[in-house]
C-alpha cells in the first residue's frame, strides 16, 4: 500500500527557521549555559558550513588519489599497452587476477591522460609522449621521484614532526632521486635550446674540446657528443655523482668522446684548453668568483653558456619549503634552507664580474623549461675574446630598454632581431 503524497510537501521550499533554537531561551533551553550547550550540540547543526569543509577537504583527497592512481599505472607500465586502442578484458589479460583495471581505465580517463571511445581505450597525445617508457621523452623517471618523495617525505610527516628528519645519503639521492628526474625533464625543452644555441656558436674548431661543468647526468655532453662527431666532451662533477654520467655514457656508447672527472669544482681543477664550457642548473653557475677560473679554462675565442634559473618573482612556496625542512643529508651538521626564493642570476653584479674576467657577452636567451615555469630559467652567452686588451677598464652601460650593452658594442646590435653571436648582445625570450 502506498500512501500519496502531495507535491508540496516531497521537499522544504526554505531553509528550516532555527532562530529559536538560538536564543538564549527557547524550546528545550534552561537557562543553564553548560547544560543548554549539550542540548544545542543535538539540534543545531555546526557552524560555520560543513558543506564548504567537506568540499575542501573531498576535493583534496580526490586529487591525492588520482595523482596515487598514476603512480600506480606508471609503475605497472600501464600506458605502454594504450599506444593503440585496446579493451578493457584484453588490458585484463596482462594483470590476470586484477579487479581494479577497468575503474582505474576511468580513473585515467578522467585525468585526461586516456580516452575511451566505441569500448576501447587508447593514451592521449600528452600520455603517449610524456608516459610511454618506449618515448625518448619518458617522464617515467619524474613519476619516480615523485612516488619516492610521497612515500619517504609526505606520508611520513607525523613521524618526521617527532622524530626528526629524514637522512639520505647524497651518493644515494643524487643517483636515486634527482639526477635521473632532471635528465627526464630537461628533455622536455630546455636540453634542446642549449644544443642548437651551442651548434650555432660560430668560430668554433673542427674538433672543438666541452666541458659540462657540474654535468651530473650528462645529457647535455651526450646530445653534444652524438650530433657533432668532431666534438671531444667532458663532464665533471662530484665524486658521489659522477657514476650517473658514466652510466648514461655508457648505455650511448660514446665512451671514446665523452669522459668523466670527479671533483669539486669550488676547490678542485676541472683543466683547461675548453672551447665550450656549459654549466646549467649548478651552484657555480651563480657565483663570481667561479668566473676567472671558467674564463682560465677557456682558450680565446671560447664560450661560457650558462643557463640559470633564478630571475623570476615568485610567491613564497609554504609547500616546497616544508618539503625542504623533512630531509637532509646524512653528512650535514645542522638542518639547512632548501627551496624558498630563488637567487636571482643576471644581476649587475655578475654581469659586471663577466665584464671585469675579460669576457664579451654575446647573447642573452629566454629558455623554454616547463618543469620551472616559475623560476625563468636564463641562458648567458659569454666569449672570450681573441684581443681582450683594455676591454677590463670599461664598464657595462644599460641601453634605453634596460638591455646590458658594453660600450664597445656597434650601435646597429638592435634588440630583438637575431643574435648576433660573437658580436654585439641580444636580448631574446624563447625561441
Amino acid at each position: 500500500m502506498s500512501i500519496p503524497c502531495h507535491e508540496s510537501l516531497r521537499y522544504t521550499s526554505h531553509p528550516p527557521d532555527l532562530s529559536a533554537y538560538r536564543e538564549r531561551r527557547g524550546p528545550f533551553l534552561t537557562g543553564d549555559c553548560r547544560g543548554d550547550a549539550a542540548i544545542r550540540f543535538f539540534i543545531l547543526p555546526p557552524e560555520p558550513d560543513p558543506d564548504a569543509f567537506y568540499n575542501r577537504v573531498n576535493c583534496m583527497a580526490s586529487e591525492a588519489n588520482k595523482f596515487f592512481a598514476l603512480l600506480a599505472a606508471v609503475n605497472l607500465h600501464l600506458f605502454d599497452h594504450l599506444t593503440v586502442p585496446v579493451t578493457g578484458k584484453d588490458l585484463t589479460r596482462h594483470y590476470p587476477g586484477s579487479d581494479q583495471i577497468p575503474e582505474l581505465l576511468q580513473v585515467l580517463c578522467a585525468c585526461g591522460f586516456v580516452n575511451e571511445k566505441d569500448g576501447g581505450f587508447v593514451n592521449t597525445p600528452q600520455a603517449d609522449v610524456f608516459l610511454a617508457c618506449a618515448s625518448p621523452y619518458s617522464q617515467e623517471e619524474y613519476i619516480k621521484k615523485l612516488r619516492s618523495k610521497t612515500h619517504e617525505l609526505w606520508l611520513r610527516l607525523p613521524d618526521i614532526i617527532e622524530t626528526g628528519p629524514v637522512f639520505y645519503d647524497k651518493k644515494e639521492f643524487f643517483l636515486r632521486m634527482t639526477l635521473p628526474s632532471m635528465a627526464a625533464n630537461a628533455l622536455t625543452g630546455r636540453l634542446q635550446q642549449v644544443v642548437r644555441t651551442i651548434l650555432e656558436l660560430p668560430g668554433l674548431p673542427d674538433t672543438p674540446r666541452m666541458l659540462d661543468l657540474g654535468g651530473g647526468h650528462g645529457i647535455y655532453a651526450i646530445a653534444l657528443a652524438r650530433l657533432c662527431p668532431g666534438m671531444t666532451c667532458t663532464v665533471f662533477d662530484l665524486p658521489e655523482v659522477i657514476n650517473a654520467a658514466k652510466d648514461s655514457v655508457a648505455q650511448y656508447g660514446l665512451g671514446d668522446r665523452v669522459t668523466t672527472l670527479a671533483g669539486d669544482f669550488f676547490r678542485d681543477s676541472f683543466g683547461s684548453g675548453y672551447d665550450i664550457i656549459l654549466s646549467s642548473s649548478t651552484p657555480c653557475g651563480k657565483r663570481t668568483e667561479m668566473i676567472p677560473r671558467i674564463t682560465d679554462a677557456l682558450n680565446f675565442g671560447g664560450y661560457f653558456v650558462n643557463v640559470q634559473g633564478g630571475d623570476a618573482e615568485r610567491e613564497r612556496d609554504c609547500i616546497q619549503e616544508l618539503e625542504g625542512r623533512m630531509w637532509r643529508f646524512s653528512d650535514e651538521p645542522e638542518w639547512r634552507t632548501r627551496g624558498g626564493k630563488p637567487r636571482p642570476f643576471l644581476s649587475d653584479h655578475y654581469l659586471e664580474s663577466l665584464q671585469k674576467s675579460g669576457m664579451e657577452l654575446v647573447s642573452i636567451d629566454r629558455v623554454p623549461d616547463p618543469f620551472r615555469q616559475d623560476d625563468a630559467v636564463t641562458m648567458l652567452v659569454s666569449r672570450k675574446p681573441y684581443c681582450p686588451a683594455d676591454r677590463h677598464r670599461y664598464a657595462l652601460e644599460r641601453d634605453a630598454c634596460g638591455l646590458v650593452r658594453a660600450p664597445w658594442e656597434r650601435p646597429s646590435s638592435s634588440v630583438g632581431g637575431p643574435s648576433r653571436r660573437g658580436g654585439g648582445i641580444t636580448e631574446r625570450t624563447g625561441d
